[in-house]
């Protein structure tokens, strides 16, 4: 019962982190976009992120509201501009679900060619281009996170699944548009 007397600790300690990754999201991103963010790390320290499914569409959706009034390099009719920044976001996290596949070393997997890997990369990241400097650093936050979440997947010998392809495309996905999001605040 000696550790009763340390719960308190423990959540400020949780509540720090909270705080902590509130005031840096808050930096770059809208206020919103940071609280969820805020609450997925506290999730996370106290192994509570069983719905990650929930922080997912939270977050995405706060996301794309907050890119809902980007502006592309090039002129295309109101409310457009949306539309293309999810075509590059969905294309993108699609092609690193690919890049996730072609990793799998079980013997069960379907195997990805090297020419299919290539033709689903160049398809998914092309229209990422096309958005600029903030498509571009959507791209390439995705590309980081898809590794990252490759590596993890190795670590933990659990590529091959569907739910952690989900879970891949998911995450790249919503990393692309945090990405942008951010580029376009500056830009």
């Amino acid at each position: 019962m000696r550790l009763t007397r340390f719960a308190p600790l423990v959540g400020a300690c949780i509540g720090i982190l909270g705080g902590c990754v509130y005031w840096l999201a808050v930096q770059f991103w809208p206020s919103s976009v940071a609280l969820i963010l805020s609450m997925a790390a506290t999730a996370l320290a106290t192994a509570q992120l069983r719905g990650s499914a929930i922080f997912y569409l939270l977050l995405k959706y706060n996301v794309l509201m907050a890119l809902s009034s980007a502006k592309l390099p090039f002129a295309v009719p109101a409310n457009l501009p949306l539309g293309l920044i999810m075509v590059a976001g969905y294309a993108a996290s699609y092609a690193l679900v690919v890049a996730v596949m072609a990793t799998r070393a079980e013997k069960s997997a379907p195997k990805v060619s090297h020419g299919a890997l290539a033709a689903a990369l160049l398809i998914g990241f092309a229209p990422a281009t096309l958005l600029g400097v903030p498509g571009l650093a959507g791209l390439a936050v995705a590309i980081v996170a898809g590794l990252s979440f490759i590596g993890y997947l190795k670590y933990k010998r659990m590529a091959g699944s569907t739910d952690t392809l989900n879970l891949a495309q998911m995450g790249s996905e919503v990393s692309f548009y945090l990405a942008a999001l951010a580029t376009w605040r500056f830009i």
